[in-house]
């Protein structure tokens, strides 16, 4: 597997840059179109919610940088919560947070944290497992929430 880390929250602006660009364009030409490709970013790379700041300015030109490897898995953060999107071929990932649950998008007006209930202290709180095997290709994601043991 090759891992590939954006820098895509550096930026105020969202943007992942032209010189990260360059290196990604680059740094791909080394892989084979069946390479097995992980990419790491904070933000995701296509558009999910612009209002809410859930989006990468420039991350459409990442994507298609990536569209001609076949075996791309994209993990993301900052939703803080599961979400799991498909650019053609490309599947996208994302996980709930440890440190607290945000809102499905669009869902209220504003993005703001749910509000903490002392009811159910670890709602919208998790974490992700991820195991892969070489022989055949496969990733298996299991989500886990937090629970009080």
């Amino acid at each position: 597997m090759h891992f590939i880390a954006l820098d895509n929250v550096s930026d105020p602006a969202a943007r992942i840059g032209e010189e990260q660009l360059a290196w990604l364009k680059a740094d791909l030409a080394k892989q084979g179109a069946d390479a097995r490709i992980v990419v790491l970013t904070h933000r995701p790379l296509f558009p999910l919610y612009p209002q809410w700041d859930w989006a990468t300015q420039d991350g459409e030109q990442a994507i298609e940088l990536l569209m001609p490897h076949r075996n791309v898995t994209v993990f993301y953060g900052h939703i803080h919560q599961e979400h799991h999107f498909k650019t053609a071929h490309i599947e996208h990932h994302s996980a709930k947070s440890l440190i607290f649950p945000l809102p499905a998008p669009g869902s209220q007006p504003k993005r703001a944290p749910i509000a903490w209930d002392p009811a159910q202290p670890y709602r919208g709180l998790g974490f992700r497992g991820i195991e892969a095997e070489a022989k055949p290709p496969q990733i298996k994601l299991t989500e886990h929430p937090v629970v009080k043991a």
